[in-house]
């Protein structure tokens, strides 16, 4: 790559001063440049907000993750040296690690990731995703993937710069270091510029739901994804539905503890990629505490299929004479999500005019 030179200019037009600054040493640069990006995240890029660093991945730690001011969600890979062409598939992997994730599985993974190494702790990122940018969750889309470092080769560039150039959110920039006196400056490069998407992204409603649909018909499970997505849309009580690129998301309205309306997640039908003619439905912590004692009696009776992750549960749909033996447990258990959300929230509105009316004579008595 081309040697960055920084000269500092001074004096009058008269009589101008030029005098170089010279490259601090590449050891110094690197033991700041995370501590700096951390403490500094609009250096990065503008709007940006952290939500994650080091957060442990099945193929290692993710260096930094973030979400830009459209709400899109960002990985960033550091190099405290030079960038190779091993950087560039470590962030790749890293990003189709978490394309594959359920929407509840990203939650979760942020939400478990956060509120260590100077990045605030997050409870649960779903939430604080829709508060933050007024805008459904789902929409996050996949993950843009950002390279940085002290430097790169051309054999990484090249690579960035392909990925660029067609459907693929990839960019790559570069800091340099510069000292003067006790003084340190950073410069930034940007090496390889992500290519202006159209409005319309690959996380648009539309978009995702054609990539829905041609998956359910690679799968061979279209017939029966449409009947059981049919069956949780009218049980749920037209929910707010969300597809992503393997499922339907349902969402329904609650208030959150600040007071806020907000959209949550109660239940997800999904495509497996190893479908074979099966189904996945998830179901929230949420939508089983809302269902109470028959999500209890319904869990029991179908034993071994509902499996139990953390902050919800995974009931496989084995096949479409499977779903028959299913069918009556699952509207009666999406009526009791129903009752159960309506009575939390009537409960939340009793307990809210109470704490009103406790306050009014806490003054009057005052």
């Amino acid at each position: 790559m081309e040697e960055i030179k920084l000269w500092k200019v001074g004096g009058s037009k008269e009589s101008l001063t030029i005098a170089d600054v010279s490259r601090v040493g590449q050891t110094k640069t690197e033991e700041l440049l995370e501590e700096i990006l951390v403490k500094s995240p609009n250096l990065l890029l503008s709007g940006l907000k952290l939500v994650g660093r080091q957060t442990e991945t099945p193929s290692g730690p993710l260096d930094l993750m973030g979400v830009d001011e459209d709400g899109r969600l960002i990985v960033f890979e550091l190099k405290r040296g030079t960038l190779t062409r091993d950087a560039v598939a470590q962030i790749v992997d890293y990003a189709s690690y978490l394309a594959e994730l359920t929407l509840p599985e990203l939650s979760n993974f942020v939400s478990q990731g956060s509120g260590r190494f100077g990045v605030e702790k997050i409870d649960n990122f779903s939430e604080w995703h829709q508060l933050q940018f007024g805008k459904h969750p789902a929409s996050i889309g996949k993950p843009k993937m950002v390279l940085v470092g002290l430097g790169v080769d051309d054999r990484a560039r090249r690579m960035v710069e392909f990925l660029a150039d067609g459907d693929i959110e990839i960019s790559l920039i570069t800091f340099h270091g510069f000292g003067e006196g006790s003084d340190t400056y950073l410069a930034r490069q940007i090496e390889v510029a992500q290519r202006p998407q159209e409005q319309a992204t690959n996380a648009s409603k539309a978009v995702n739901l054609q990539k829905l649909l041609r998956k359910a018909k690679a799968a061979g499970v279209t017939d029966i994804f449409d009947h059981v997505a049919g069956v949780l849309r009218a049980e749920l009580n037209d929910p707010y539905e969300w597809p992503n690129q393997s499922s339907y998301t349902y969402y329904l309205q609650d208030i959150t503890e600040s007071g806020t309306p907000s959209n949550r997640a109660y239940v997800s039908l999904s495509i497996p990629d190893n479908a074979h003619g099966s189904l996945l439905m998830t179901l929230q912590d949420r939508a089983a505490v809302a269902a109470g004692k028959d999500w209890l009696d319904i869990a029991k009776a179908w034993g071994g299929r509902v499996v139990k992750k953390k902050g919800y549960f995974e009931v496989k749909i084995a096949s479409a004479d499977d779903w028959i033996t299913l069918e009556l447990d699952v509207k009666r258990l999406c009526s009791a999500i129903v009752r159960g959300r309506n009575s939390i929230r009537e409960q939340q509105i009793v307990t809210e005019r109470q704490a009103g009316i406790d306050g009014s004579e806490e003054e009057q008595q005052s």
